[in-house]
């Protein structure tokens, strides 16, 4: 669910994790609209003093006939989960809720699995390619917003960061009142988390080990890099298994959660993760009107998370059944 809709103010909503915007726009009803009739007179389809003519008003580049076609589909809807038809007379104080799609949005053809649900936690098993969030061209094909309508959650949040190309294991937080408390694992480290990776073979490498660097943003905007300074990233490295003559399996477990640390990490090594479009070079992404390459998934998978519940104080462990695809070939 992407934006809501109403009369008065507006402020975005955001992760607390990492700061992004989820949704554009969230605000309440406050005056009533049969006291401006004037102002509505414009909106033809629908008739004053219902909900459909004050989201025509409210929202001019969304046409009428695109608001009839969403309230059809059931993607308008109360705060209470009750659909609004055209003729819905308007509630002053009503919060609305509606799912906005991008005509070019295309479809993601992986799903997600459903690993866990409670009260508090639901933890997901993500396929490479699906955004987490709402993000440049894709706003219905996210993680967040196909959980929310399959599910019904609308205080859902993640708690942590996985990127787009990456597959595995996420969590996501149910309860705004209990969400800081499972933030706060995060933030002092008492969640360990293992990747696999595909890349090459480096035999100046003796394994395992533990990187670490300093990692800061680089010029373009999308990157991180390293510099001289004081390490401020850590990550375990371990081979699994070589299954080719110039590539091995990798299990990485950071210890820190710097923004690409993994990928990052790999490519100063000398061991690029395999499919990676941003380390070591990186690949401008084709135009937003292009159809998206779903040939080459980058082989890296969140392959377990683990953690002392704060609530329960029971041990969590939460494990990925995916495989990468070049395994799959090279099994």
């Amino acid at each position: 669910m992407n934006e809501f809709a109403s009369d008065a103010t507006s402020a975005p909503s955001t992760i607390p994790s990492n700061g992004e915007n989820i949704f554009p726009k969230i605000a309440h009803a406050e005056n009533s609209l049969n006291t401006a009739t004037d102002r509505y007179s414009a909106a033809n389809l629908f008739s004053a003093g219902t909900i459909a003519h004050f989201l025509v008003q409210q929202f001019p580049a969304i046409s009428g006939p695109e608001w009839l076609r969403r309230m059809a589909a059931g993607d308008v809807v109360d705060e209470h989960g009750v659909a609004v038809t055209p003729t819905r007379a308007f509630e002053s104080g009503l919060r609305i809720y509606y799912y906005r799609a991008l005509e070019t949005e295309p479809r993601i053809p992986f799903d997600e699995v459903i690993l866990f649900q409670d009260k508090q936690l639901v933890v997901v098993d993500k396929p490479h390619f699906l955004p987490v969030i709402p993000s440049g061209r894709y706003l219905q094909e996210t993680l967040l917003v196909r959980l929310k309508r399959k599910l019904g959650v609308d205080s859902l949040t993640p708690i942590h960061r996985i990127d787009r190309g990456t597959a595995g294991v996420i969590v996501f937080s149910a309860q705004e009142k209990t969400r800081g408390m499972y933030q706060q694992l995060f933030a002092t480290r008492e969640v360990r988390k293992t990747y696999e990776a595909v890349a090459p073979i480096n035999r100046a490498l003796h394994f395992p080990f533990t990187h670490a660097s300093c990692m800061a943003p680089d010029e373009h905007f999308m990157r991180m890099k390293e510099i001289n300074g004081e390490a401020n990233t850590q990550t375990q490295f371990e081979v699994i298994r070589e299954f080719t003559p110039a590539l091995a399996l990798y299990r990485l477990r950071p210890i820190t959660g710097r923004k690409h640390q993994l990928r990052v990490h790999c490519a100063a090594l000398a061991i690029p993760i395999v499919n990676d479009p941003m380390y070591p070079e990186f690949l401008p992404e084709p135009a937003r009107d292009a159809p998206e390459d779903f040939s080459k998934p980058l082989q890296l998978l969140a392959r377990a998370i683990e953690f002392t519940d704060p609530i329960t104080g029971s041990a969590r462990t939460f494990t990925s059944a995916r495989q990468l695809e070049l395994l799959a070939i090279h099994p």
